[in-house]
């Protein structure tokens, strides 16, 4: 099928989901400049067609076997008094660590779950849901929300901004270190939902704190669709360690953009990983903004079966001294693909730009398929920028060696595959996240 298929399919419905979500925020007390932010972009959404192949970006990757029409767009969830409330499968996730982090779940399209831990709430750490923070904290918000996912982009960009339900906020104050890491979680029940979140993350000058995102739900029958936006600010001198974790059920569709501006002498630790879902594209681009601004960028993928895996990053250099650095591994078994596209953009006058974009392909199987496009764009001529993009399978002399050791093929394989993905799972930055994803690889490698 075809983005013609989409279109046809999600006229109608989907022509209603921004009226449907402006009522829901006036009654919930958005402000008005967020309400004029809807308005622009449901103009936008029904401008736009629906991205297909004849644009660069989707020449790869085709959302035609979806049907929006048949979601439901501002499904509830059940809130929680408490952790215990949660469903077991994140119960599992947060393996004992609930009691040492500031938590945001959110449940279909709703934040069912708030907590905000008393060592950050003393420090002045802003955590809540994105509905509270437009109530409470529109003045932090004005000009970030929305600010740096463009609703032009395409028609899901202008309809996550319009339909926009659900999300998170944290604030870090000035100078703070958040003494405990943050986890923002989201959890999907069933089929036939779309969901359309947006978080936004602001850390102030030399502020320091570890968020994790993750994006969870069982496999069922029936499509769900996520529809989501993460937008972070770096301030001057800060540093942020950041983890997008997706581990959708294999029944989702998932777009989302990501997008962070990184202030002059600022740090941001990027890890990005790609495991559930049945078909993935998200973009996910960097934005260095100022003198002595860092990005380092780690991420995986891994397929199987007929998981289709879609990445685009973006590492713009706007001012001079600055410094990218990014990593992406995928390994595919199966019928799976991957693409890979990446771009280092170099600014007028981005003089001593120091950038590099890696992707590494390990192919499991003869039908798994890995499309890699790095790419330069660089207007600056005293620059040092590289890419560089492998495609492979597993080494025989080493599945040979291994082997010979008494070892199985599978967990011969398994150990490849691991030492494969290291360098990303040990930048992780909680330990049962890490295990957890340890186990994912596992099961996957079979």
């Amino acid at each position: 099928m075809t983005s013609s298929s989409l279109e046809t399919r999600s006229q109608g419905a989907v022509a209603e989901w921004p009226a449907l979500a402006a009522a829901r925020a006036r009654q919930a007390g958005e402000p008005g400049w967020a309400l004029e932010q809807r308005r622009r972009a449901a103009e936008n959404a029904a401008r736009l067609p629906f991205p297909d192949r004849s644009l660069e970006l989707w020449r790869r990757t085709d959302f035609g076997s979806l049907s929006l029409g048949e979601m439901q767009p501002f499904a509830p969830g059940t809130r929680a008094r408490n952790v215990d409330d949660l469903p077991a499968a994140v119960l599992e996730r947060l393996a004992g660590e609930a009691g040492h982090l500031g938590l945001v779940v959110q449940r279909n399209s709703e934040v069912v779950l708030e907590q905000t831990h008393p060592a950050l709430e003393r420090q002045g750490v802003i955590l809540c849901s994105m509905e509270r923070a437009l109530r409470e904290h529109a003045d932090k918000l004005e000009g970030r929300l929305g600010a740096l996912i463009e609703t032009g982009h395409d028609r899901f960009t202008a309809l996550h901004h319009a339909a926009r339900a659900g999300g998170a906020f944290v604030w870090v104050p000035d100078g703070v270190e958040a003494e405990l890491p943050i986890q923002l979680l989201q959890w999907l029940d069933g089929p036939g939902l779309a969901t359309t979140p947006g978080t936004v993350i602001v850390l102030g000058r030399g502020a320091r704190a570890t968020v994790v995102e993750e994006l969870l739900s069982a496999s069922a029958e029936g499509a769900s669709f996520h529809d989501g936006g993460t937008e972070v600010f770096v301030g001057e001198d800060a540093k942020l360690v950041y983890a997008h974790l997706q581990d959708w059920g294999r029944n989702v569709y998932h777009y989302s953009n990501q997008r962070a501006q990184v202030a002059r002498g600022a740090e941001l630790q990027w890890i990005q990983t790609v495991l559930g879902s049945r078909m993935t594209k998200t973009n996910s681009y960097f934005d260095l903004a100022g003198p002595g601004a860092q990005v380092y960028v780690h991420g995986f993928m891994f397929g199987d079966r007929r998981q289709h895996f879609d990445l685009h990053t973006l590492q713009r250099h706007r001012v001079d001294h600055t410094t990218s650095d990014l990593l992406i591994k995928c390994a595919l078994k199966d019928r799976a693909r991957s693409v890979y596209q990446g771009l280092i953009q170099v600014a007028e006058g981005a003089q001593r730009t120091d950038a590099y974009q890696a992707n590494r392909n390990l192919l499991l199987s003869e039908t798994a398929r890995a499309d890699s496009i790095p790419g330069l764009e660089i207007l600056a001529n005293d620059v040092r920028c590289t890419h560089g993009a492998t495609i492979g399978s597993v080494d025989p002399e080493q599945m040979y060696y291994l082997m010979s050791r008494g070892l199985p093929p599978n967990e011969a394989q398994r150990l490849i595959v691991e030492g494969f993905f290291v360098p990303v799972l040990d930048r992780i930055p909680l330990e049962s996240v890490r295990d957890q994803l340890r186990g994912i690889i596992q099961h996957k490698i079979g």
